[in-house]
């Protein structure tokens, strides 16, 4: 089962009574580019209180978009393939049935406040896991407490802080309290040195963090006395070579502390759900990866690829250069669908699917060219010449001339780049025999694929050169 299709109706950023729709199509996961005030964290709060299944969640109305006070018809929807459509309207409850009920026991959501939590914003010489840990790492791993059944951490935890005794230190009272401590320590403790295994794993996938994580946990304890717990407390560690790194939070640049900070949540991700699970297991990014360099960036995608295959991923960002990037890694992979969020001149959200690939795009100019708009076909020939040729040296990661401004990047230096690697490298007999006709039909078009200036209304472009272009890059190949 997957979800198929997620709507927002007068939900923060967007106002009602327009539904804003998220339709992932064939694809499993969405890559999202929203540059800041479209509704990009809006959509990530929408999917986070859709599936809150906290003791007291808010109600929709502390959500409800401020530009439309009278409006009472928003809500958030979600639809799965199933056939199953759930809602949470404006006024109502969120849906307790399946399958949202499960999914929401399957829903990561993380967006660049999760990961200050678990380093930026500690106070003092130790970063405290524990908070985190018993409301979102391992809120919902299902355990068996001594005594028979089942149970969720998150609700061990509650029945703790429930059963703190309120009336005087009767002995009963105590008694139950001082059970309900037992049956979370002997249920916490066994999860947390598989839970930072899992995490060392994944964060071996950037580059130099070849760390080991651990934690330190004292069992939680109720003090008569006091009435209260002590040793709330689970004490992150860092250890490179097998010795610990002092104060890791304040020696380590910010690149290495996001990774942490992120392979921590995905791991209690991974060790908390079930991989054979047959509901919707959801991942959300919100903007994760803005204290990671390009360099630090490319682990996560791999780490989507190999732990959480068979989860629909929602990957948002503001950052635009990522965003195209990632979308020249991802050409060509159908389980991926594209959106860009934009404001308009009311400030109201636009969004918009975004195809991709050389091949969308030479679709595109041949539409184009037999609508007899040459000079728009002219422009999708270009962005078909400069996907493949990206494409390419992305692949063989060709060295380009660096542009301070990555606009100013053309597709001129990457196609002298690629040229050159296919004439030095090119093997099979049938490829160099063709190569130079190849390589000729695309420099006779430099004027249309190449440069702007063609497409602008001074520059005449006829139907002949614009037909002689697409050729050209449709028929452009590399091996």
């Amino acid at each position: 089962m997957k979800i198929t299709k997620i709507e927002v109706c007068d939900f923060r950023g967007f106002p009602g009574p327009a539904i804003y729709d998220f339709e992932f199509g064939n694809a499993r996961n969405l890559l999202i580019y929203g540059e800041n005030g479209s509704g990009k964290s809006s959509l990530f709060r929408a999917i986070q209180e859709f599936f809150n299944r906290g003791a007291k969640p808010k109600p929709f109305a502390d959500f409800k978009n401020i530009d439309q006070p009278a409006l009472t018809e928003g809500r958030v929807t979600v639809h799965f393939d199933n056939g199953a459509t759930q809602q949470w309207p404006y006024g109502g409850d969120r849906p307790r049935t399946p399958p949202a009920s499960q999914t929401a026991l399957q829903v990561g959501c993380l967006d660049y406040r999760s990961l200050l939590e678990t380093n930026f914003s500690q106070k003092g010489e130790n970063v405290n896991l524990f908070d985190i840990a018993v409301k979102h790492l391992v809120d919902r791993m299902e355990v068996f407490p001594a005594g028979g059944g089942s149970a969720r951490i998150g609700d061990l935890w509650n029945e703790v802080l429930d059963s703190l005794p309120w009336r005087g230190n009767y002995k009963r009272y105590v008694l139950k309290c001082r059970h309900a401590v037992d049956q979370f320590n002997g249920a916490f403790q066994p999860i947390l040195t598989p839970l930072m295994d899992q995490a060392s794993r994944l964060l071996r996938k950037f580059p130099d963090c070849d760390f080991e994580l651990g934690v330190a946990f004292q069992p939680i304890e109720y003090i008569l006395k006091g009435k209260t717990f002590a040793n709330q407390e689970l004490i992150l560690s860092v250890k490179r070579n097998g010795i610990t790194v002092a104060n890791h939070h304040d020696f380590f640049n910010e690149a290495k502390l996001s990774a942490i900070g992120l392979v921590i949540y995905l791991a209690g991700l991974v060790n908390t759900v079930p991989p054979a699970s047959t509901h919707p297991k959801l991942l959300v990014l919100d903007d994760v990866l803005i204290g990671l360099d390009m360099q630090n960036r490319k682990p996560v995608l791999d780490l989507l690829t190999e732990y959480f295959a068979g989860w629909q991923v929602i990957l948002m960002t503001h950052d635009k250069v990522w965003y195209e990037m990632v979308q020249l890694q991802l050409e060509g992979k159908t389980d991926w669908k594209a959106y860009e969020l934009y404001l308009s001149d009311g400030f109201l959200p636009l969004h918009q699917p975004r195809e991709g690939g050389w091949d969308y795009f030479v679709a595109r100019a041949r539409r184009h060219l037999a609508a007899n708009d040459e000079r728009a076909a002219a422009v999708y020939t270009r962005a078909a010449f400069e996907s493949k040729v990206k494409k390419y040296c992305d692949e063989r990661s060709l060295p380009v001339p660096y542009k301070k401004d990555p606009r100013s990047m053309t597709a001129e230096a990457f196609w002298q780049a690629a040229q050159k690697c296919i004439l030095a490298e090119a093997t099979d007999p049938t490829l160099i025999a063709v190569l130079p006709s190849l390589i000729a039909a695309i420099n006779s078009s430099k004027k249309i694929v190449l440069n702007p200036l063609s497409h602008s209304a001074t520059v005449p472009v006829t139907r002949l050169e614009v037909q002689s272009a697409i050729e050209a890059v449709q028929n452009l190949r590399f091996k």
